[in-house]
């Protein structure tokens, strides 16, 4: 039998399935989506491999043959393996980084080099070659090659191949993986309960933490040796005397990583649906039973979007089948993963950046194993290895983040229509605010639309105020914060409900703008905001490369008042606590978010604390439902249009329309003022 395997070296060349022989040993154990060592390369370098297909024959001569499997479990079914080629072939993507993309994170086996020491006797002349028998001495005999080139301070590869070509080492290959399943070594009796009550009563005198160990045993069908070490206070020498005397023996159990560990949530049932959530409903749930489709749902901010989805995946796993939730920020997460827990339990599975890779290995094992059916996370769950797939929605599916930056370069949207018309799945992509294609495509008919325009309960959608900083200007306020906006802040801290304030800051990219006029210098070529360049102070096309000298006065009205704009958040909360000192405020940028779970820590301090004013970047603007926020702030919202990108104006449009849905989510009306 022959294995096509794609082997672990990131080459353009050498991009393609490779032809090795399956042992007669490892026959019926390798499969597609295992992974194996094979030789590779001149050298006979032992590589990583993933199989990919198995067929009988080949029309390479003088294979070699695979070493050996690498890991027991497979890292991707045979399922995936369309979804494999769909993207080598869309994308442009080398396979490589497309199965690192599908299998977890840190579970890469590397094969290392080691040297044994195989002749202890030998004696060298070189006083290099005789460091080199020292350091394995005190190495227990062996030692990885890159290590040992560091502890010798030089590349001692040359020596090493005559020494082992002379017999005195031998060289040798070591698998290695940075995540592992995580394990506890624990105790259980190795006898009888009778027998072992008889020892600890009869050795209590002699060996009294001995007795105390074997007492706790009785007690238990078994216990963790480090909790049992702590209730005795004894040593782990005390645990070796009973394994010695045959009275007690250890055994592994798997420990499970779990994010939401020591979390309780409060159980929830099924709400009842408005009418156009019902309709929604039945429409998505009717998709699932005749062979999926693509959905767009189209709603207004409030309107209970996240109501439909949890019923409709209620629908899906009441018939057996499992399902995604895409959503488009970590910051997302928490919320949702509440919701979800308390309707759905233990069924929940979460896959994002902010796990440990020790999570998100454990977490992928959870789905594999089929002990998770739902799938929440941001755009690399949509590889989750769910088995009979009957939903994949995708929330805000207008969010440029379901695009990757990094190879492969896929879009999370293509994806799940993918993996959707392969398990023939109700694709539901929802957004207030979707992408001009989406939209098009649902009004010309390749996708269904599903449309509702009016809040949960008939709430009232907030009104807007559109503030012209160059009116305040004229007024002498040089404040980022207008007179309209200051007095709604003073207006909700008096009522005691809570603020949310908006300062979309992508990248660090500042434009030239008059605070007069409102001129801002464009490309005459790109038609996009010139970048202000602090170094040689330069506003330059970030398409063409155009470029001109930085203005010091308005070319259009004469006014000194030329601004470069991109001030970030904390220069927004220093404005607050000068103008409010007795405000409360907590802020949500990517400076405060760095630290793991600390997106789910902000907006929890901000719900239970009844912080004032959020003040944040694009982080707040979507899926966040707070009740008692009932005013939305956003500062300088033009500099959205001048960012260098022609999609600058749809995009502006979904995070004004976005943000300001976050007011009046409650029973309380909502007001929005964008400067």
């Amino acid at each position: 039998m022959i294995a096509r395997i794609i082997v672990d070296q990131k080459s353009k060349m050498i991009d393609k399935p490779f032809d090795y022989l399956i042992p007669p040993e490892l026959e019926g154990s390798i499969s597609v989506g295992s992974r194996v060592i094979v030789p590779f390369s001149a050298g006979n370098k032992e590589i990583e491999g993933f199989c990919i297909g198995i067929r009988n024959e080949s029309e390479t001569k003088r294979l070699k043959s695979i070493i050996k499997i690498a890991n027991d479990a497979n890292s991707f079914d045979e399922d995936m393996l369309p979804l494999i080629e769909w993207m080598h072939k869309k994308y442009l993507a080398p396979y490589l980084d497309i199965i690192h993309t599908i299998v977890p994170s840190g579970t890469a086996v590397k094969s290392k080099e080691w040297v044994v020491l195989e002749n202890e006797a030998s004696e060298e002349k070189s006083l290099v070659r005789q460091n080199i028998i020292n350091i394995l001495k005190d190495n227990g005999g062996s030692i990885e090659v890159d290590e040992l080139c560091n502890i010798c301070g030089t590349d001692v590869r040359d020596r090493l191949r005559d020494m082992i070509k002379k017999g005195t080492l031998k060289k040798t290959y070591r698998l290695s993986s940075k995540i592992k399943a995580k394990t506890i070594k624990c105790l259980k009796l190795a006898v009888d309960k009778e027998t072992a009550e008889k020892n600890y009563k009869n050795i209590i005198r002699k060996a009294p933490m001995q007795s105390k160990m074997l007492k706790v045993l009785c007690s238990n069908e078994y216990i963790s040796c480090a909790d049992l070490v702590m209730i005795t206070g004894g040593n782990y020498g005390t645990i070796r005397s009973l394994v010695e005397k045959g009275l007690a023996e250890y055994i592994e159990l798997s420990d499970v990583r779990d994010p939401y560990r020591g979390r309780s949530f409060e159980t929830t049932s099924k709400m009842v649906p408005t009418p156009q959530q019902k309709t929604a409903i039945e429409e998505i749930t009717k998709s699932v039973n005749s062979g999926g489709g693509v959905y767009l749902l189209h709603g207004v901010t409030g309107s209970g979007k996240t109501e439909v989805f949890m019923q409709s995946i209620d629908y899906v796993i009441s018939r057996g089948q499992t399902a995604i939730m895409l959503v488009p920020e970590i910051s997302l997460t928490p919320q949702m993963v509440s919701r979800f827990m308390s309707r759905f339990g233990s069924r929940v599975a979460i896959i994002h950046s902010g796990l440990s890779l020790g999570e998100r290995y454990d977490q992928w094992h959870r789905i594999a194993d089929g002990e998770a059916d739902i799938v929440i996370g941001a755009r690399s769950a949509v590889f989750a290895p769910l088995k009979n797939i009957g939903i994949i929605i995708i929330d805000e599916e207008h969010s440029d983040t379901y695009k990757s930056e990094m190879s492969p370069r896929y879009n999370a949207r293509d994806v799940a229509i993918f993996r959707g018309s392969e398990y023939g799945a109700a694709v539901v992509m929802a957004s207030a605010t979707p992408l001009v294609e989406s939209y098009y495509y649902a009004k010309t008919g390749k996708y269904k639309l599903i449309e509702m325009d009016s809040r949960y309960n008939n709430n009232k959608m907030p009104d807007i105020h559109i503030i012209d900083m160059r009116s305040e200007l004229m007024r002498g306020n040089r404040s980022m914060i207008s007179s309209v906006l200051y007095n709604e802040i003073g207006r909700n801290l008096e009522r005691g409900e809570q603020t949310i304030l908006f300062l979309n800051r992508r990248g660090f990219s500042t434009f030239v703008s008059c605070r007069s006029c409102g001129y801002v210098p464009k490309c005459p070529d790109c038609d996009i905001s010139l970048t202000y360049h602090k170094f040689d102070d330069k506003l330059k096309c970030h398409y063409c490369g155009y470029e001109i000298p930085n203005y010091k006065i308005c070319p259009v009205c004469g006014s000194k008042y030329i601004r470069y704009f991109g001030s970030g958040t904390q220069k927004v909360e220093d404005e607050i606590k000068r103008l409010f000192p007795n405000a409360s405020t907590i802020r949500m940028d990517m400076d405060t978010t760095g630290k793991k779970q600390s997106h789910e820590k902000i907006l929890q301090k901000f719900e239970k604390d009844k912080i004032d004013i959020l003040i944040g970047t694009q982080m707040v603007a979507k899926g966040l439902d707070f009740e008692n926020v009932t005013l939305v702030g956003v500062i300088t919202a033009d500099t959205m249009l001048n960012i260098n990108d022609f999609r600058s104006g749809e995009r502006t449009f979904a995070m004004l329309e976005q943000v300001s849905g976050r007011a009046g989510r409650g029973e309380k009306e909502g007001r929005a003022v964008i400067q």
